[in-house]
């Protein structure tokens, strides 16, 4: 980012050209300009209920089922009262949460169902990267948390 000086009335224009609280000058300016916003974007804090969860040092993770259930077991922690709305969510044969190692087992083949960390709840974690991507913005729209915070974790997930 670079600092540039500009007169007092010119940055009275632009502040003038606010369309919503705290949008700043840059983001002001490309939407004047007719530019991407593409940078800021990227850059702009996240405000959704995971925001400091995902943003946290610890979501370096070996495996992407680590990170899934990390990633769910925190969301546990913001929802517990509500935590049990993933158990509706299931594949055609197979169940995707249960109460119980044994269910997810019964339910299909190689299943290798994991606890959720801090939980009595169990997932199955044999699929791949792009169905846990889906299971995991299932489930945290489940237990009400918002479309954004259920997006950007299911991105933290690698395909």
């Amino acid at each position: 980012m670079r600092t540039i000086e500009i007169d007092d009335d010119l940055y009275t224009h632009i502040a003038s050209q606010t369309l919503e609280i705290g949008e700043s000058a840059n983001s002001i300016l490309r939407r004047i300009l007719g530019l991407s916003n593409d940078a800021e974007d990227a850059l702009a804090p996240r405000h959704h209920e995971l925001a400091q969860v995902l943003e946290h040092p610890s979501l370096e993770f070996k495996t992407a089922v680590d990170q899934f259930l990390f990633i769910l077991g925190e969301a546990y922690k913001i929802k517990p009262d509500t935590f049990d709305h993933i158990l509706a969510i299931q594949g055609r044969e197979r169940k995707y949460f249960s109460q119980s190692k044994e269910e997810i087992e019964k339910s299909g083949n190689s299943t290798q169902p994991k606890q959720i960390p801090g939980t009595d709840y169990w997932v199955m974690t044999n699929s791949p990267n792009r169905q846990k991507k889906r299971m995991l913005r299932e489930a945290l729209l489940a237990i009400g948390m918002s479309k954004d915070a259920a997006g950007a974790a299911a991105q933290t997930l690698p395909f």
